[in-house]
């Protein structure tokens, strides 16, 4: 008698498991004795989406202002990148992050006025869940610098 093993992961992947699991047993004469747990995606951590900057045009030496990254699945670990290099960021919701973008942060990354600044999201995955999403980075917004 042989006996097989069934991985926790999400209801999709796991129909498609299933069959798959269903058609071998029928067809090798199998008996399969396995615990189907479906887990979900809870633990996971989405793919960060970005939608608008506020504000979308910063003035170099005008002291310090708060940039506010608008979007969709942020986590509480979600960075701001500014061109890949991530920013202090605070957790606002699930749809706002904010940084406060300074004449050192422009001085330190290479800005300068007339230039711009790709600004995009990473969310650093935690536990990998088979089928499920697992963080990354999201598109990129443009910041001009004035």
């Amino acid at each position: 008698m042989r006996s097989c093993l069934v991985h926790p992961c999400s209801p999709p992947f796991l129909a498609r498991i299933g069959l798959l699991v269903i058609v071998t047993v029928l067809l090798s004469g199998w008996t399969c004795n396995g615990l189907f747990l479906f887990t979900g995606c809870q633990s996971s951590v989405p793919l960060p989406q970005i939608s608008s900057l506020s504000p979308n045009v910063i003035a170099s030496g005008a002291g310090s202002t708060v940039l506010v990254v608008t979007g969709s699945a942020f986590v509480p670990q979600s960075q701001i990148l500014w061109n890949g290099t991530a920013l202090q960021t605070t957790f606002l919701d699930s749809q706002h992050l904010s940084t406060t973008i300074t004449q050192q942060t422009l001085d330190s990354l290479g800005s300068f006025p007339g230039g711009s600044v790709q600004i995009s999201v990473r969310s650093v995955p935690t536990n990998a869940v088979l089928g499920c999403p697992n963080g990354g980075n999201s598109a990129t917004l443009v910041l001009i610098i004035n």
